[in-house]
């Protein structure tokens, strides 16, 4: 991004023209992550970035368009919040009558739908059309990555190996990338998907037994968030399942749905005439007419802390495919910096940082693991934490724990009270069987969050954990639970 094109009040009237084409709202911190967007953007359209800005602040259509594309596409995993899909499973056990429909609404990149069907037919659902999945998302880029169903270890890194055996079939990767994966006919033809945009459109059906709407309705504006739950709600058929991501339950408040608690995980549900049957493990919770009730319910629910810096709810439907390694700084998309002169200036140095960390970052998303921990060494170079932790992440996804914990340990040299640093080397050492140091390391992250609001914003890669969230997921567990509960 070309230096002092998106000043402050720039930045704010890009971020209205995404608010009015698909709902996203951002906090003031990270509104520099739509510049990477904006470069990307103004290269698909062969266009300078000063022209494309100005195509975008009068908001003709086609850089409209082209903007969403590349701003509001969501990373995730499978299996995140295997919790969930444990609840869905119970449910649709009971389910009689015709097929038991999902919506995932906001899918990104598919992740999150094969995972529901998956779950669903690893609970004995697959045979005879019993189920089928609507996946939706505004980003029709987005939804070519999710029906081609191809996925490096980047997004696998959370599946359990049983499950990746059944239901993913490896390939080789192209020349110097890692292999692919792609999910298996059959759980492909369970899914359909479908351009929809949750901030304007009509619902694309009723009667749906379960929707996923999770880690979106936190992106969007107070009234966008009523108005988008009115129109969720009036999808659901009585009994249906509606699942928020923790921290999004308290905006669901005055709705009409009943809170059960499910492994001690809040999950929303439409009422019904009569309860659940007893053999459910599903308890309904008294009406929710308090919102720090609700939250205090939300952060007391047993959650596991996930592996590598997945500790955060941003890369999932409808969230900003961005990095940020300073948000305050500038995060420009800059060639290979190795052949460039030296940065004149902190903030220059600083801006190609941030570029060398949102490239490192893009490549380990694509399974390019060399040319990512290429690049963030190099941007280690400048004693950048968020570089170390990025080198963690890469070395995780390879299996190699204790190059990881090393990166981990020297990003927390450098920033000792960096909050999701010790929570990495929490979810490290339980992999690696050191309790005493995960306990130790969780102390660690939960003094590092001391004084912090819950809303406050966490340092980190590829995160919008906030305070409140990172403390919730540290909250310790009884036992070690896979998707399918205790093992």
């Amino acid at each position: 991004m070309s230096e002092g094109l998106l000043d402050d009040a720039t930045l704010a009237k890009v971020e209205e023209v995404l608010q009015g084409a698909c709902g996203l709202t951002l906090a003031s911190s990270l509104r520099r992550s739509l510049e990477p967007a904006l470069s990307r953007a103004a290269l698909t359209r062969h266009m300078s970035e000063a022209a494309f800005l100005r195509q975008l602040l009068i908001r003709e259509p086609t850089a409209v368009e082209a903007f969403i594309e590349h701003a509001v596409i969501g990373e995730t995993y499978f299996f995140r919040h295997p919790e969930h899909l444990r609840a869905l499973a119970s449910r649709a056990r009971l389910h009689q009558g015709g097929p038991f429909h999902v919506w995932s609404a906001g899918c990104a990149s598919g992740e999150e739908p094969y995972s529901i069907a998956m779950a669903l037919m690893a609970a004995g659902l697959g045979n005879g059309g019993r189920f089928r999945v609507l996946a939706t998302d505004v980003s029709g880029r987005a939804l070519q990555r999710a029906k081609a169903g191809v996925y490096s270890p980047w997004s696998l890194r959370r599946i359990e190996p049983d499950l990746e055996k059944r239901f993913l079939v490896p390939h080789p990767g192209a020349a110097g990338n890692d292999a692919q994966h792609t999910v298996t006919p059959d759980v492909a033809r369970t899914v359909d998907f479908r351009r929809h945009n949750l901030a304007t459109d009509a619902v694309p059906s009723l009667g749906f037994h379960a929707i996923f709407c999770r880690n979106v309705l936190i992106y969007f504006t107070p009234q966008l968030v009523r108005a988008v739950l009115s129109r969720l709600v009036s999808a659901l058929a009585p009994g249906g399942l509606l699942f928020v991501s923790p921290a999004e339950v308290p905006l669901t408040n005055e709705m009409g749905l009943e809170t059960l608690d499910v492994d001690g995980t809040p999950v929303l549900r439409m009422p019904l005439e009569q309860p659940w049957t007893a053999g459910e493990s599903a308890t309904v919770a008294a009406p929710r007419r308090d919102a720090q009730a609700a939250l205090a319910a939300a952060l007391r629910r047993e959650t596991p802390v996930p592996g590598s810096l997945r500790l955060s709810p941003r890369a999932t439907p409808a969230t900003l495919q961005a990095f940020s390694a300073r948000p305050s700084s500038p995060a420009p998309v800059a060639e290979a910096p190795r052949s460039q002169a030296p940065a004149s200036t902190p903030a220059a140095r600083a801006a190609q940082d941030a570029g060398l960390l949102t490239r490192a970052l893009e490549a380990a998303h694509a399974g390019q693991f060399d040319e990512a921990e290429a690049l963030a060494r190099e941007a280690a170079r400048a004693l950048s934490p968020e570089a170390y932790l990025l080198l963690a992440m890469v070395a995780e996804s390879r299996n190699d724990l204790d190059a990881a914990v090393e990166a981990v340990r020297k990003a927390l040299y450098l920033e000792p009270q960096l909050a999701l640093g010790h929570a990495t080397l929490v979810a490290l050492y339980s992999r690696l069987d050191r309790r005493e140091d995960a306990e130790r390391a969780r102390q660690n992250a939960l003094r590092a969050l001391d004084g912090l609001d819950d809303e406050h914003p966490l340092r980190g890669v590829e995160t919008t954990m906030t305070a409140g969230g990172l403390r919730q997921a540290l909250a310790p567990r009884s036992s070690q639970m896979g998707w399918q509960g205790a093992r």
